[in-house]
C-alpha cells in the first residue's frame, strides 16, 4: 500500500514533467531530469506517509 501511493507520487510528478512542464523531455543526461526526480521522489515521501501512518497505527507495519 506504501509503496503503491510512493509510486503514484513520483510518477505522477514525472509524467507531469514529462508531459506538462516541458516543450522537449529532459534526458537522464542532464541536470534537468535529475532535479525532477528529485523532486518526484520528495513528493513520493510525501504520499507515502499517510499509508504508513495507517498501516502503523493498525498494526500492519511496525514504527522505525
Amino acid at each position: 500500500m506504501s509503496l503503491i501511493a510512493f509510486e503514484i507520487g513520483m510518477f505522477g510528478w514525472m509524467a507531469l514533467a514529462h508531459l506538462v512542464f516541458f516543450t522537449e523531455a529532459p534526458g537522464p543526461g542532464t541536470a534537468t531530469f535529475w532535479f525532477m526526480m528529485q523532486l518526484a521522489m520528495m513528493l513520493g515521501f510525501l504520499t507515502s506517509y499517510p499509508a504508513n501512518w495507517l498501516l502503523v497505527k493498525k498494526g500492519m507495519k511496525h514504527a522505525m
